[in-house]
């Protein structure tokens, strides 16, 4: 593994890592508790910006770690790619087992979603 990048975890929760692979041009340009953004360069020479995310269950934190894509959103002048957990669903059919996830919940990320001009890409089981 040639690079890796970990955030430590806050108590029990959290904890972020971008690890890549020999031979692929990564440069990390910011990270924190919810984030890190990194721009990896293409074979072809093409730069991609990639963040990794993980979404806050907590109201507050949760603002904050939206206002970190909106910010990042700003200074994008390549393709992004945002991955990770967004602890968050776009409607009740995602959610599997547990306690129902408020409507405004719901609402409030599909907004963030077409804000940062994002698209869900749904996991293929093939």
């Amino acid at each position: 593994m040639e690079g890796c990048l970990a955030v430590d975890s806050a108590g029990k929760s959290g904890g972020l890592a971008l690890l890549w692979r020999d031979g692929l041009d990564v440069s990390v340009q910011n990270y924190s508790n919810f984030h890190i953004d990194s721009l990896v360069r293409l074979e072809n020479e093409d730069v991609l910006r990639f963040i990794g995310f993980y979404g806050q269950t907590a109201s507050k934190s949760r603002q904050q770690a939206w206002d970190i894509l909106r910010r990042v959103h700003h200074k994008v002048n390549e393709g992004w790619i945002v991955g990770g957990d967004f602890n968050a669903i776009l409607n009740l059919s995602e959610k599997e087992g547990g306690r129902s996830k408020p409507k405004v919940l719901m609402e409030e990320f599909c907004n963030i979603l077409e804000e940062l001009k994002l698209t869900d890409i749904k996991p293929c089981n093939g």
